[in-house]
């Protein structure tokens, strides 16, 4: 009788076990803002924050997330000095969900995170740390002057423009931001090698 019992009650186990190590699977990834990878240079106030929901079952589907803004990455990774949290939201949506949180400043790297409840019971784990860097928000915030070469407003033929400047760091440089924008479009080189991997930039100018 004692064996007749054991083997349902082992498959019930297995059964419970199988169901734990799908639901540990359910995952987020392909973290974007504005539709984009880690982007620099973001100028909204409210950016968008999209993600994609992977898992082993069929029909899988998202019913509430989580997001959490940090400035530091080692913290956020830890649930420390969170700047914003969403709390949990019950909805299906993992497209253009909007920072409501407070306001961000301009030139600054901010982190984040996502986690989402599933249909099926399970929660994913925070997922990977992503990242964006704001852009310029306000006049002030830039300092630069245009340069350019002086043509005549009659000139038919305008060549393009090169423009170099040398410097020496006065010390090593751990990360840096540079922050470009032209009347028309622009592509920029640090030491020979291009920057960034856009093209057209900054796109369409009046």
């Amino acid at each position: 009788m004692i064996n007749a019992m054991r083997k349902p009650l082992l498959l019930l186990l297995a059964s419970i076990l199988l169901i734990a190590s799908v639901t540990a699977q359910t995952t987020v990834t392909k973290l974007q803002v504005e539709n984009l990878d880690n982007p620099v240079g973001v100028d909204r106030t409210q950016p968008a924050f999209s993600w994609q929901l992977t898992g082993n079952g069929r029909n899988l589907l998202q019913t509430a997330f989580e997001l959490r803004v940090a400035t530091d990455k080692a913290a956020i990774s830890k649930g420390k000095n969170i700047i914003w949290s969403s709390g949990r939201i019950n909805s299906a949506e993992s497209l253009n969900n909007l920072y409501a949180g407070p306001q961000l400043q301009s030139a600054k790297r901010y982190y984040w995170q996502v986690r989402i409840w599933d249909n099926k019971g399970g929660t994913s784990g925070w997922s990977p740390v992503a990242t964006w860097v704001t852009g310029l928000f306000k006049q002030d915030d830039w300092q630069a002057k245009w340069i350019g070469i002086g043509f005549q407003e009659d000139t038919i033929q305008r060549p393009g423009q090169l423009f170099r400047k040398s410097f020496t760091a006065a010390k090593k440089i751990q990360s840096a931001t540079a922050f470009i924008t032209a009347h028309g479009m622009y592509e920029a080189f640090i030491n020979g090698q291009r920057v960034g991997d856009y093209y057209f930039t900054p796109g369409w100018t009046s």
